[in-house]
């Protein structure tokens, strides 16, 4: 779960990045080592030019915020006395999963009733005649358009969302039932 959980944030870039996080001898690891890691560890391995992208320092570090924005990694920051420049030292947080997943789940539930409900208390209307433009306008849309389409002129007709309200009302039984108790990382 833990890998799906990265690959949905970073893609293949964050399930190395976190591989790297946590196989760290120390609690605590630079970018620039996490960097030098993953290179080592593909070096000689098969992969497409797109995974070139992977061995760059700056992708690794735009990954590590973005891991640290959904609070799956943390820092701490030391200026380096000869240089004057910041070295960032990483750690995971991957303990916090289960909360961050419940979270995710609490808003998508949200976000589903809400669609839900603009669904059921709106009236819609489409241009069967545009192919390519499948716009879907409330009913306060179409009547200050005449009933006419924007793209051809054509006439707007009543839709019925009767699927979609019954999709949608499936999606939240289905999230509601989604358990993360026995979450393991692999």
């Amino acid at each position: 779960m833990l890998k799906s959980f990265l690959y949905i944030i970073s893609g293949e870039i964050a399930i190395e990045v976190g591989k790297e996080l946590l196989n760290s001898d120390d609690n605590e690891i630079t970018d620039e080592d996490i960097a030098e890691r993953i290179k080592d560890r593909v070096k000689g391995k098969d992969f497409e030019p797109d995974d070139e992208e992977i061995l760059k320092l700056n992708t690794v570090r735009k990954t590590l915020y973005q891991l640290y924005s959904e609070r799956l990694a943390q820092f701490r920051r030391i200026r380096d006395k000869s240089t004057g420049w910041f070295i960032y030292y990483w750690w995971a947080e991957f303990d916090l999963l289960e909360e961050l997943l419940l979270e995710k789940k609490k808003l998508l539930q949200e976000k589903l009733r809400d669609r839900l409900e603009y669904e059921k208390n709106n009236y819609f209307f489409a241009c069967e005649d545009c192919e390519e433009n499948k716009m879907k306008y409330t009913f306060e849309e179409a009547f200050e358009l005449n009933f006419r389409c924007t793209e051809c002129g054509g006439q707007l007709v009543a839709q019925n969302n009767e699927d979609v309200v019954e999709f949608l009302k499936t999606r939240i039984i289905k999230n509601k039932n989604i358990s993360f108790s026995s979450i393991k990382e692999e």
